[in-house]
């Protein structure tokens, strides 16, 4: 009822307003009489009485809803009202409910594959950490190379999680700048000689020392390395080379990273940018959240670039990164 009040109280101040101003007028122009002064005002007032009874009973159901507490947001909305502002407002409640729970149930789904990624990286670093306790208990310099191995596996999964948690707000963290691509692929591989070196793999730059891209220097780094990180694991064993290549087309750079690895088996591709997805590879050679694709297409997404991935088993697997850049001397 207080409500309903509330709103009433603009229709009220009117017609007060509008007898207050009927009355200056009858006075001015000498035409004032109390008796037919009085009976106007009284007939209008029972048709303000009738309208505002009128709206009172049409929206009674939506008053009753607005003050009826929320038990739940799954809580329907009962459009039961004729009246017309009525109905509006309960079908925008409507409508702004639905978005608010795909929303929620969004955000659960994200924060359910969050948990499910941490828990995945955590027993993959456990490995690690049992590998270097069991180094630890027989110390000599015939390990040492084991011990580095390892620790590298920390720390790129390490990289990985950070990285992860930083992808929701990767907006805040951009910083494009023009940069030399041999120089910034060169550091890379130099960064992770060890993980060539470890798996006999050897990476094959082609190229050309005037190409330039624009992007996020750590990100795209990132990027990169997961995908020669890939490279060089389904490489080890069964081929030796990793080939990276770029080519200028149609002012575009053209990144490719392709090697002679077990490739992945075609029922597979269309589903290797998905969160989670190992595929058969993963099963087969274990230790993969199925998450390292994902994130580099989610980067990609945000830097601007695209990416694709080709595949034969048996043959190899070819990534390719179309960013923008071109040759120093355009």
């Amino acid at each position: 009822m207080r409500l309903f009040f509330k709103h009433a109280i603009p229709g009220v101040l009117f017609f007060s307003g509008q007898m207050v101003a009927l009355f200056l007028i009858l006075w001015l122009y000498d035409l004032y009489r109390p008796a037919a002064f009085f009976y106007i005002a009284l007939l209008n007032a029972i048709a303000l009485l009738i309208y505002l009874s009128y709206r009172f009973f049409s929206m009674l159901p939506l008053l009753k809803r607005l003050q009826t507490p929320i038990e739940s947001v799954a809580e329907p909305i009962r459009a039961d009202s004729d009246e017309p502002l009525a109905a509006a407002v309960e079908h925008f409640l409507e409508r702004q409910q639905t978005v608010f729970r795909n929303s929620l149930f969004a955000e659960r789904r994200k924060e359910k594959e969050r948990h499910r990624y941490v828990d995945q990286w955590i027993h993959q670093m456990k490995t690690p950490l049992s590998v270097i306790e069991l180094i630890l208990e027989h110390p000599g310099e015939q390990f040492q190379a084991d011990l580095r191995h390892e620790v590298d596996r920390l720390r790129i999964g390490l990289d990985q999680m950070l990285y992860s948690s930083r992808l929701e707000a990767i907006e805040t963290d951009l910083k494009a700048e023009r940069l030399n691509l041999r120089t910034l692929v060169t550091g890379i591989i130099n960064q992770e000689k060890r993980l060539f070196v470890k798996n006999k793999v050897y990476p094959k730059l082609e190229l050309a020392t005037e190409l330039y891209i624009y992007t996020d220097s750590k990100w795209f780094r990132f990027v990169v390395l997961q995908l020669l990180t890939n490279a060089v694991k389904y490489t080890a064993g069964h081929g030796h080379e990793v080939y990276i290549r770029a080519v200028e087309q149609a002012g575009k750079i053209v990144l490719t990273i392709e090697d002679d690895g077990v490739g992945i088996p075609k029922r597979d591709l269309p589903r290797v940018f998905n969160a989670f997805f190992t595929g058969e590879n993963g099963r087969r050679y274990g230790e993969s959240t199925g998450m390292g694709l994902y994130f580099v297409s989610q980067i990609c997404l945000k830097l601007g670039h695209t990416i694709e991935l080709d595949s034969t088993e048996g043959v190899g697997t070819t990534c390719r990164l179309t960013l923008v850049g071109g040759k120093q001397d355009d």
